[in-house]
């Protein structure tokens, strides 16, 4: 029998998913959030968004240096030329576009965490709310969500290059 890792650990709900009572643990588990100041984590999305669109304009200007073409003083010429814009979109696009995805995403929750938990009413709160479910507080969370953004930032970025080169060069 295969060995219970920690809750709250990537290895605890891959335990939790292969036990198929995830969905069932996971409602329990949202149902500690009653505060007012768990609206504060709805900021994370717009957070994401901008980080997300920010690190592609990036991509796209280090892609067009890989090139050897000249990077434009705007910072939307990849819009136009990623499929988003007025040409449909390649598979080079999509690869360019959503490769950041899962990287970006968990970058801007360990962010939108930290600064929720700057404020202290809030971290008094959520610290309240998260001592009855082992696995949730704020020092777990961070390290899990770290460590999926580090784990998926060199093949979010190299798969997002090779996208955007392959776009440059098409």
């Amino acid at each position: 029998m295969a060995r219970d890792h920690k809750p709250g650990t990537l290895r605890g709900t891959v335990d939790e998913i292969r036990r198929g009572d995830f969905i069932a643990n996971a409602r329990l588990r949202s149902t500690r959030r009653k505060s007012p100041w768990n609206l504060l984590l709805l900021l994370i999305f717009p957070l994401w968004i901008f980080v997300w669109f920010k690190s592609l304009a990036i991509l796209w200007n280090v892609a067009l240096l890989i090139a050897g073409e000249s990077v434009p003083h705007t910072v939307t010429g990849w819009l136009n030329n990623s499929g988003l814009g007025p040409r449909p979109m390649s598979w080079a696009g999509a690869l360019y576009i959503f490769a950041p995805f899962l990287p970006t995403l968990a970058s801007a929750m360990v962010l939108g965490n930290f600064l929720v938990y700057l404020i202290p009413p809030a971290r008094r709160a959520m610290d309240n709310e998260d001592r009855a479910f082992p696995g949730t507080e704020y020092s777990t969370a961070q390290r899990t969500l770290g460590k999926l953004a580090l784990g998926s930032l060199p093949p979010g970025i190299l798969l997002s290059l090779l996208g955007a080169w392959l776009e440059v060069a098409r």
